[in-house]
């Protein structure tokens, strides 16, 4: 059911975008982790990678479509244990300023392909996740800018109501705009 929603979300998105007049690009985006609350008495600091496509909706306001590949360790001595989260997430960005620096809020949610790897087991999932952050884009020229930015998220257990995989990222990256 999370896949047929996904993909009827994603079909209904792509006409609308498609006809927006504002700039389409991509970002790449490498970074680590900081695992946060009872998710930090189970996992070390990681590293996440992300990549995602912007479509502008308004001056200042995006719509993004992100996807990446988190990587923590489990804090064990007994067993070395690898967690994996492949996320697709949709989101929106509202920037507060144009000019050689911009600072934006960012909002997204979607789906977390999870994995859990070691001691001669493996485990998957899919749960629900959201993020909420914010930045400072660089401009360095016409279409080409940096992006520094922070983000608090949070992977919901749908088997166990109140536990997440609560985190914070730390990310920099570069950004192209096509139009």
């Amino acid at each position: 059911m999370k896949n047929f929603l996904t993909l009827l979300v994603i079909l209904l998105a792509v006409p609308a975008l498609a006809h927006s007049q504002g700039n389409i690009g991509i970002s790449a985006q490498g970074g680590m982790t900081l695992p946060l609350g009872d998710f930090r008495d189970f996992a070390r600091p990681g590293y996440v990678g992300t990549g995602f496509l912007f479509f502008e909706l308004s001056p200042g306001i995006e719509i993004t479509a992100t996807s990446g590949y988190l990587m923590w360790d489990a804090d064990s001595e007994i067993a070395d244990i690898t967690l994996t989260s492949i996320p697709l997430l949709l989101g929106v960005r509202y920037y507060f300023g144009e000019g050689g620096y911009a600072p934006y809020a960012a909002l997204e949610g979607g789906l977390h392909f999870l994995k859990s790897e070691g001691f001669g087991f493996e485990s998957q999932s899919e749960e629900v996740g959201y993020g909420i952050g914010g930045g400072l884009l660089f401009r360095v020229s016409n279409n080409f800018f940096f992006d520094l930015g922070v983000k608090y998220n949070s992977i919901l257990d749908s088997e166990a109501n109140d536990y997440s995989s609560d985190f914070l990222s730390f990310m920099l990256g570069v950004r192209i705009a096509f139009i």
